[in-house]
């Protein structure tokens, strides 16, 4: 979804930014959207809450809103892709490998 949005905007950004969490990452308001979306991956109510609120000063609660609708369309994704048993045709993974190699997806666990 990200590529597509800035393939249709015209945005860049560097996915290697984005995976090491620093600042930066070469979208309007990254640095607030990326800590925002770090917290919402998160267990920390505090953080946060606290990432809600430097997003919502950066732009405004409706930008904050929408921010937080993405986060929850890829946590159904997910869940959704798992609880099926669906895994992505190897055509995609050798599409994306470069993507997956940047943002170091493929070390990340699996629940299956």
């Amino acid at each position: 979804m990200l590529s597509w949005s800035c393939t249709s905007t015209g945005a860049t950004i560097d996915l290697a930014l984005v995976a090491g969490g620093r600042d930066g990452v070469g979208l309007p308001f990254g640095d607030e959207l990326l800590r925002f979306a770090s917290a919402a991956g998160g267990t920390d109510d505090d953080e946060l809450a606290a990432a809600r609120t430097v997003l919502v000063m950066a732009t405004d609660e409706a930008f904050m809103v929408d921010a937080a609708a993405v986060a929850a369309n890829f946590e159904m994704m997910t869940r959704l892709a798992d609880s099926t048993g669906a895994s992505m045709p190897a055509a995609r993974l050798d599409q994306s490998a470069a993507a997956i190699e940047i943002m170091h997806v493929a070390t990340l666990p699996s629940r299956r």
